[in-house]
């Protein structure tokens, strides 16, 4: 598991307040991403990877609301 990346924490926080929304399936993420985090396709792949990858810690870290 690859760890996060605390340069990456805001969009780590949008994609949370993007899942509890309910707007889209988190799996269709990627372009909410980049529309509003400014990210490339690749780029946001990769921190929505991240995000799932390392929920748990972010949750238990307190970089992402509970």
């Amino acid at each position: 598991m690859m760890a996060y990346k605390q340069g990456w924490k805001e969009h780590y926080i949008f994609l949370e307040v993007l899942r509890q929304s309910g707007v889209t399936n988190m799996f269709g993420a990627t372009p909410y991403l980049v529309e509003h985090c400014d990210l490339d396709k690749k780029t946001a792949r990769e921190v929505l990877q991240s995000w799932m990858s390392n929920y748990d810690q972010l949750l238990e870290d307190g970089v992402i609301p509970q």
